[in-house]
């Protein structure tokens, strides 16, 4: 089932009702709906438009796919992500499209960020404050977050933040873990108040590396391998 940008208004139930039914939404500007204290379950997004500030703040997203979506400058809860993936979109301007704790299975594939500079003093951004993979990405001065697990796997980022795991000072303290496997880093990375207990990086090159404020423990040992 396709739904068209001009049937958004009588399909918004859907997006309101809990409902497990599988979905597919097509080219729909989301930005005029509200969606808050509900699950997202089952539902496809393509070439769909994302903006707005705070008009989703959902409970959970389970099983979803976002396909050549692109999300513009918004502020996105999606709750307690499981089984959520992007293909293929597009962020423009600061961006943040977040999962909350205890998040499994969120995957950023050959996605392109276009960010609007240095992290805020919230450290959101886009990913979860649970397990994150980013592959095959590339952009440039965005925030990207992985709250106990963060992968970065052959992407290409210049001048980029990363958010890994959580200081106390920010609320209740995560401990990730960090993968980095065939990538490149141009310009500064800055690893900002990050709190990790493990950190593996191979087949990967980097101009500069600054780690903010963060507890590490850099850990050779760590396998790559899932």
């Amino acid at each position: 089932m396709s739904t068209p940008i001009t049937s958004m208004q009588k399909e918004h139930a859907r997006l309101l009702d809990n409902s497990a039914a599988s979905m597919t939404i097509s080219g729909a500007d989301m930005t005029p709906g509200e969606f808050a204290g509900v699950a997202w379950v089952n539902l496809t997004f393509t070439g769909c438009v994302f903006a707005g500030k705070g008009n989703i703040r959902l409970s959970a997203t389970r099983d979803c796919k976002f396909i050549d979506c692109r999300f513009l400058a918004p502020e996105h809860d999606f709750g307690v992500m499981t089984q959520v993936t992007f293909s293929h979109c597009q962020s423009v301007g600061r961006s943040i499209v977040s999962g909350g704790d205890g998040s499994k299975g969120v995957l950023f594939e050959r996605c392109r960020f276009s960010g609007g500079g240095a992290a805020p003093e919230s450290h959101e951004g886009i990913g979860s404050t649970g397990e994150t993979v980013f592959r095959q990405c590339s952009g440039a001065g965005e925030v990207l977050v992985g709250g106990t697990k963060l992968v970065i796997d052959r992407c290409s980022f210049d001048n980029m933040t990363f958010v890994a795991g959580r200081q106390a000072r920010h609320g209740t303290p995560l401990a990730a873990v960090v993968l980095i496997d065939d990538s490149q880093g141009t310009g500064r990375w800055r690893m900002v108040d990050c709190r990790t207990k493990k950190t593996h990086v191979q087949n990967s090159s980097f101009d500069e590396i600054v780690s903010d404020n963060s507890e590490s423990e850099w850990d050779e040992a760590l396998s790559l391998a899932p």
